[in-house]
């Protein structure tokens, strides 16, 4: 492997004003692209874990990117990424080698928690859009609200909204106090099936609100772009960090370890 210093070390010890102009001169990367990539790559051939390890690749000859638009937003960076011949010194290894597979896994807890935190904030301004909004929308001399069937479903996605508050609530402080953090075993199956439960919960949100803003909530501007913004992150949601199918299950085999072999009817 190539070795070579990464950048940003070979420039730690300018004095900070030459570091500023070195970082205000560098041509800023357009859209969709990143100056360094954390990747995984496969380092033996046990077939087991082991295999991976993480490594930091630098921007640089044989690394291509290409943007892939979304539903979603073009601001989040999704894009192909192709590696070809990339050469990477070997001071770009991330912890030790075979570890990359523990480091992946030590990051999804946290990213299904930062997921259903995101996941509820944006319910709340959905549905507190909704909830005005069916206060000033008129039909036939009567606001929306006055229907009992909004009423019904604006009720629904409050109590629904506020379970999923308090089920983030205690797995945060279970978190926070738990020997090893959200990386520890037993935290595995609860963090799991809060982000379950947070997506297929506000999938039924993202439902009524849009069907009470009707054509606003499925706008990208003006009053409903909130809420169809929440509709749109639901179903990512429910994909990155582990799938739904993935995490139920899971949260059924962590509560299976944990559970006495013995205990029956």
């Amino acid at each position: 492997l190539l070795r070579r210093r990464l950048r940003h070390l070979r420039t730690r010890d300018l004095p900070l004003r030459e570091r500023r102009r070195q970082a205000s001169t560098r041509p800023a990367a357009p859209l969709g692209r990143a100056d360094y990539f954390v990747t995984a790559v496969r380092t033996g051939r046990t077939g087991t874990p082991k295999d991976l390890s993480m490594l930091l690749i630098e921007r640089g000859p044989g690394l291509e990117t290409k943007q892939i638009k979304t539903t979603y937003s073009t601001c989040c960076g999704t894009a192909m990424v192709i590696m070809n011949n990339v050469k990477v010194p070997v001071e770009n290894l991330m912890g030790k080698e075979g570890s990359g597979f523990k480091q992946i896994m030590y990051n999804f807890n946290h990213e299904r928690w930062m997921i259903a935190v995101s996941l509820i904030g944006q319910g709340r301004q959905a549905l507190a859009d909704t909830f005005m909004w069916s206060r000033q929308r008129k039909i036939f001399g009567k606001s929306l609200i006055d229907q009992p069937v909004i009423r019904n479903k604006l009720a629904a996605s409050a109590a629904s909204l506020e379970t999923l508050q308090a089920f983030l609530e205690t797995v945060t402080y279970d978190m926070c106090k738990t020997k090893g953090g959200a990386v520890g075993d037993r935290l595995a199956g609860p963090i799991a099936m809060l982000k379950y439960h947070t997506t297929r919960t506000a999938w039924q949100i993202a439902d009524d609100c849009v069907q009470i803003f009707g054509g606003r909530g499925i706008t990208r501007t003006g009053m409903g772009a909130k809420v169809e913004g929440f509709k749109n992150y639901v179903k990512y949601a429910a994909v990155y960090g582990g799938s739904e199918e993935i995490l139920a299950d899971l949260s059924v085999r962590m509560a299976m370890r944990a559970f006495p072999p013995a205990a029956k009817l």
